[in-house]
């Protein structure tokens, strides 16, 4: 019998909600996200420069998002890019709070970004393709790849398959060896990879320059 697992829009759902305080998430997210997620380091080796345009796809409430913004500075952008309008009507309410001129609320498709192709430095990726069904994953991955400038780069970080990751459903989590095999797959080189990360695969690809 085939097992039916939630959609991603159920897993950004019940994640939105945990930030919010609603609800608890499996035991990892019980500790400090902060501490294991490190998310300065991450975002110091993203290696960004003022005036870079870098998407964060499937942003949330924009974790990510907004620490990326910082780096970018007022003549660089961030895409905060999401499927669901909650996490999405977050950052927007966030974004006028605080007058973040360079982040741009975009909605996208499970499969789509809907960023024009070639418009962006780098894209960010963390958490996201564990919460999707199989079958859209490299879809996805084609679409992010798509949206890079030639040589830009490709950040994938997601949990590790590891009993000692105390996440459920185990099943969920991707191996290591099938999250490079997703960047190779959507047109990308896999060229660092870090290993700092308590919880998380970090891999960073590279779309080739084609002459």
């Amino acid at each position: 019998m085939r097992r039916h697992t939630p959609s991603a829009l159920v897993y950004r759902t019940i994640s939105l909600l945990w930030l919010l305080g609603v609800v608890a998430l499996p035991p990892l997210a019980a500790e400090d996200r902060d501490e294991w997620q490190q998310p300065d380091r991450v975002v110091a080796d993203v290696g960004l420069t003022p005036g870079m345009a870098i998407a964060d796809i499937g942003c949330g409430t924009g974790y990510f998002a907004f620490r990326l913004a910082k780096v970018v500075g007022d003549t660089g952008t961030v895409f905060a890019v999401d499927i669901s309008q909650e996490a999405l009507d977050a950052v927007s309410d966030r974004v006028r709070a605080e007058s973040w001129a360079n982040v741009r609320v975009v909605r996208s498709e499970p499969t789509d970004t809907t960023l024009p192709p070639g418009s962006l430095d780098a894209a960010f990726v963390c958490d996201v393709f564990h919460e999707m069904p199989e079958d859209q994953r490299l879809p996805l991955a084609r679409s992010i790849v798509e949206s890079l400038k030639p040589g830009g780069l490709f950040y994938l970080i997601d949990y590790r398959k590891s009993h000692d990751v105390t996440f459920d459903p185990y099943e969920e989590l991707i191996p290591r060896e099938d999250l490079v095999a997703l960047g190779e797959s959507a047109g990308c080189v896999l060229d660092a990879e870090y290993h700092y990360l308590k919880y998380q695969v970090f891999l960073r690809f590279r779309k080739p320059v084609v002459p």
